[in-house]
């Protein structure tokens, strides 16, 4: 990523804007991060000793109040984080008088994120192994959506002919099995083995530059990428 890059457009920027400026703009950029977010407090939930429900119905309750602005007074610039807001505003919300157990969906039944509960579940499930606090599992779960987020950018990098040049070569990146050599590869490609070499190390570069993206959208500065 530049080192020129303009934080005043990230999206965590737009978030921080909570009175005046474009709110329909602030609106739509914390939407699209809590959807991309929503397994960390979900996870939070669940090891926090929330069923499998009331973990899903309490997460759409906190995303309709913190969209319509009720918690937004938790942002701290200072702090930077998106992260700290949505667990701190969690944290509240999950003790607060507002959690009811009427027979009323919270949130009054408006799916404000689309959660798997399913996939959500199965997850959690694998991860319940390791243990720890709900401040653990939310942050092990951040970070992981971090750089599954970091991959997507990476893919999106490679559209039409180039799709081939990621499959071929993302495994030796990620950990997972590669097949043969980097000359095997470069044969499979159509390119030479010093080609195949460059292509591995612009792949590279470019996963750290969507991963800085990515931390980009969550904190408030550059230096806290």
């Amino acid at each position: 990523m530049p080192d020129n890059v303009n934080f005043e457009q990230t999206r965590w920027s737009l978030v921080l804007r909570a009175s005046g400026g474009d709110d329909a703009a602030r609106r739509a950029a914390l939407e699209q991060l809590c959807r991309a977010y929503w397994y960390p407090l979900y996870a939070y939930l669940r090891r926090a000793g929330r069923g499998v429900e009331d973990a899903e119905d309490l997460a759409q309750e906190f995303f309709v109040r913190l969209l319509d602005g009720r918690l937004l007074g938790a942002a701290d610039p200072a702090r930077g984080k998106f992260r700290t807001l949505l667990l701190s505003a969690l944290q509240q919300a999950d003790a607060d008088a507002w959690r009811t157990s009427n027979a009323q969906k919270r949130g009054g039944g408006i799916v404000v994120v689309a959660i798997d509960s399913e996939f959500a579940e199965e997850r959690f499930l694998a991860d319940k192994t390791e243990g720890g606090s709900p401040e653990l599992a939310f942050d092990r779960a951040w970070a992981a959506a971090v750089m599954e987020r970091a991959w997507a950018r990476l893919k999106e990098s490679y559209p039409g002919e180039k799709a081939a040049i990621f499959a071929e070569l993302v495994p030796r990146l990620s950990g997972a099995a590669a097949t043969g050599t980097l000359a095997e590869a470069g044969a499979r490609l159509g390119m030479s083995e010093d080609a195949t070499k460059q292509a591995l190390s612009r792949m590279r570069q470019r996963l750290g530059e969507a991963l800085k993206a990515e931390v980009a959208e969550t904190v408030g500065s550059p230096d806290a990428v």
